[in-house]
């Protein structure tokens, strides 16, 4: 058993990152983060080692996985370089002993290929030339239309290149122990049903190669839903070529698991084709097949936070950002599982559509792709002071609490705040300064800007809009607003709905809840533009709920988030 990977100064890797293993080890991380380079690393220097000849070369031509034919430029940044004191990539294994075995691989000479050194106790088990010690799956683009019969070495070669869609079905033919044929009928696998069938559930499949009359090697499958009633499975079957990309690389992984069982599966971003409910069923197949084949080691790399809520306790999980491991355990289990991995503030919104919020926050990127928008649908689900102080620590990030103001007034907003325990926990919050977040979408100028037109035809849309509503219907709905949300807070003088409609002016835009005075805005676009013949400004409507950088909506937000970020 591999109990830790120590890689060096490969592609996004530079200095010396480290990963303990278990059974079923799970790397976490954004794009470009250094989880394709750990895989690839562990493969390409383990297959390099094992090609390696007398003189410990391997030339381009020699290798049957490269990542890139500008083998050179795999070291970080700069060059693989030829001398024994140059930079070069290393790759350690340790053992359950705590004992290293190195592979170290520097440019050779010319440029022709690669000098690799292999030392220390796992070296026979990993270089061993008759089944690839590790099997490289990266997902299948698509699968070759015909697959004819193979030399094992020559097989094994095209295996171990990454480009599974070459080899599969001789894999699957070879796995199933009838190398030499099938003879005239086909064959069922059930090893593989079983196992592709923990994620698929009721697949089967069929192979068939009879060596006097086939070309070529023909895999059949079979789903629930293709089943045809009262016919046999021979009428409904199809060929494997016409499984979709998530299902081949389903199939990809047990297939060579069965036939390999190497010692290192490197699966990456298995989930990208996958239903959600696929990918929770996969990890715990993976996890399943750990205890099955107690040799293999397995290590997945992925994006999917469904992934990582099934994984088991017993697996490990490591977060990689710019190849570097920055967390692994429970933290990096629950910043997942808020899909909160790589960002420093949670906003927690009382709002169950986040676009606007979204869209205030797209006009300063820097400020966006630091934090996660984390909807609560309703104000009384949002957590309270100490809850949010419990999940700011847990979880590693910054705190911010968005409610709409329903009409209050600051005085009103400061004892909310307090009832929630907001500031004697030092937790932010932000409250916009109309009715709510729509409203900040729906004043003159906002609208002028958006459409293009000018003041007095904005002015013209939003009296339009004023004028539909009706006053009796909007000052209940008012009342109902405001009574709802002071109805926890002390009582005192002027904090009743009557006092706090005739502050804000009886019945004006001010009162009206912005959500709804948005809608009526663009419908009012719809009489007043072609009125003044600018019906083909119609299409720029969406623009009046948008926020961007010539028309930006809630400064106080994002000047309120970037000094939270930068504390």
């Amino acid at each position: 058993m591999i109990s830790q990977i120590k890689i060096e100064n490969f592609q996004r890797i530079d200095k010396e990152i480290q990963i303990d293993l278990a059974p079923l080890t799970v790397l976490v991380g954004e794009n470009g983060a250094g989880k394709s380079s750990i895989l690839k690393a562990l493969h390409w220097s383990i297959r390099c080692a094992t090609l390696s000849d007398a003189n410990e070369k391997v030339t381009l031509e020699q290798m049957d996985y490269v990542p890139s034919k500008e083998f050179l430029e795999l070291g970080h940044k700069l060059k693989l370089q030829n001398s024994s004191a140059g930079r070069h990539t290393t790759v350690t294994l340790v053992n359950e002993e705590f004992e290293n075995t190195k592979i170290s691989i520097r440019g050779s000479r010319n440029d022709a290929g690669v000098h690799v050194k292999i030392d220390g106790p796992l070296k026979t088990i990993l270089t061993n030339d008759t089944s690839p010690s590790t099997a490289f799956i990266p997902g299948l683009s698509g699968l070759a239309e015909e697959e004819t019969i193979l030399a094992i070495p020559v097989m094994h070669r095209k295996a171990s290149s990454g480009e599974g869609g070459s080899a599969l079905r001789q894999i699957i033919l070879q796995y199933s122990e009838q190398a030499g044929g099938t003879g005239n009928d086909y064959r069922e696998l059930e090893d593989l049903s079983l196992w592709v069938g923990k994620v698929l559930p009721g697949v089967q499949f069929w192979v068939k190669f009879d060596r006097l009359r086939d070309r070529n090697i023909d895999v059949r499958f079979l789903t629930p839903d293709m089943k045809v009633p009262g016919q046999g499975y021979r009428v409904a079957w199809k060929s494997i070529e016409m499984a979709g990309t998530g299902f081949l690389q389903v199939v990809q992984i047990f297939a060579y698991l069965l036939y390999f069982k190497p010692r290192l599966l490197l699966v990456d971003e298995p989930d990208a084709h996958l239903h959600p409910t696929s990918q929770q069923a996969l990890i715990r197949a993976l996890s399943d097949a750990t205890e099955e084949f107690p040799e293999t080691q397995i290590v997945v790399s992925t994006h999917s936070p469904n992934l990582v809520r099934a994984l088991p306790q017993d697996a490990r999980i490591h977060w990689i950002s710019a190849g570097v491991a920055k967390a692994e355990g429970t933290l990096v289990r629950e910043k997942m599982g808020w899909s909160a991995l790589d960002k420093e503030l949670i906003i927690f919104s009382e709002d169950g559509n986040s676009k606007y919020i979204d869209s205030i926050l797209s006009t300063r990127r820097e400020i966006q792709n630091r934090c996660l928008i984390w909807p609560t649908f309703g104000k009384d689900s949002l957590p309270n002071g100490s809850k949010a102080k419990q999940i700011a620590k847990r979880m590693g990030v910054k705190i911010l609490i968005h409610r709409d103001r329903d009409f209050m007034s600051n005085e009103d907003v400061v004892a909310w705040s307090e009832t929630k325990a907001y500031h004697t926990c030092d937790v932010e919050y932000w409250v916009p300064s109309g009715s709510d977040i729509e409203s900040l979408f729906v004043d003159v100028n906002h609208i002028r800007l958006s459409l293009g037109v000018s003041s007095a035809i904005a002015q013209e849309i939003h009296d339009e809009a004023l004028s539909s509503f009706d006053e009796t219907h909007i000052r209940t709905t008012f009342t109902h607003a405001y009574q709802s949300a002071v109805s926890k807070l002390p009582t005192i003088d002027g904090r009743d709905a009557v006092s706090r409609w005739m502050v804000l002016g009886g019945f004006t835009e001010e009162t009206i809840k912005g959500k709804e005075f948005l809608k009526a805005v663009k419908k009012a676009c719809g009489s007043v533009l072609p009125k003044h013949g600018l019906g083909q400004y119609m299409n720029r409507l969406k623009k009046i709920g948008q926020s961007d950088d010539n028309n930006p909506v809630a400064s106080d937000l994002l000047d309120l988030l970037s000094r939270i970020l930068d504390d």
